[in-house]
């Protein structure tokens, strides 16, 4: 019994010795990015795609085609402005799901996950696919549209996937 409990003790006190020789963390990371002025801009599509969420396999159809033409200046953009928080879209190829105008916000300015657009009737609720800095030059925002069936319930039938590009 001696034989088996020796090694064990052994290689539990040989890891707790390893774990505490670790090096302390030095300095410091800096200040955290600006997420909110790293909206600041205009954005033109660069790719559209969406998945059918009636589909068993929720495929993914890319229709960049009709979205992302090649002159860029027929394309649909976004202007966010951060001094006011106010957004504008100038349509282009492809339709716009979004709104026209209005302002914005995110759901934490620190960690943002979801960016709201509030238009004059109507409120967009879109979840960004990753966080934007300043110096980022792609935007990805998801918009899940929901639908009323007869019954009165709300149901989800498809997601509008838009990656924009800074310009």
């Amino acid at each position: 019994m001696k034989k088996i409990i020796f090694p064990i003790v052994a290689l539990a006190l040989a890891t707790i010795g390893f774990q505490g020789c670790k090096p302390e963390p030095k300095g410091e990371l800096g200040t955290p990015f600006d997420l909110v002025e790293g909206m600041n801009g205009t954005w033109y599509v660069s790719k559209f795609s969406q998945v059918d969420l009636n589909n068993p396999l929720q495929e993914e159809r890319d229709l960049s085609q009709f979205f992302a033409v090649p002159n860029i200046e027929e394309r649909m953009k976004i202007t966010f402005n951060t001094s006011d928080r106010t957004f504008f879209v100038t349509p282009g190829a492809g339709k716009n799901y979004l709104l026209n105008s209005g302002t914005w916000g995110f759901d934490d300015d620190s960690a943002p996950g979801e960016l709201f657009l509030y238009g004059a009737e109507d409120t967009l609720k879109v979840t960004m696919s990753r966080m934007i800095r300043s110096f980022d030059n792609t935007l990805g925002i998801d918009l899940l549209p929901r639908s009323c069936n007869t019954g009165g319930s709300v149901i989800n039938t498809v997601i509008y996937k838009y990656e924009f590009t800074r310009q």
